[in-house]
């Protein structure tokens, strides 16, 4: 018997940064296309990491379909 197939629904993108550049993230829902602005920042990146998909779940009509 075979897995179901999975499909990608969201990404969350993580540069971590180096010394010449601070870490940002993005979060992006690929249902209903939406696209996050870009966070900065070790505290603000933090944040986004810990919250962005739920956070969008929250509002995204095609997540609350699929529930």
């Amino acid at each position: 018997m075979s897995a179901p197939a999975r499909h990608v629904v969201a990404c969350l993108f993580v540069d971590f940064g180096d010394k010449s550049r601070p870490p940002r993230a993005r979060y992006e829902c690929v249902p209903c296309n939406y696209a996050s602005p870009v966070v900065t920042g070790v505290d603000a990146v933090t944040a986004f990491v810990a919250t962005a998909a739920h956070e969008h779940r929250i509002t995204c009509i095609n997540y609350q379909e699929a529930s």
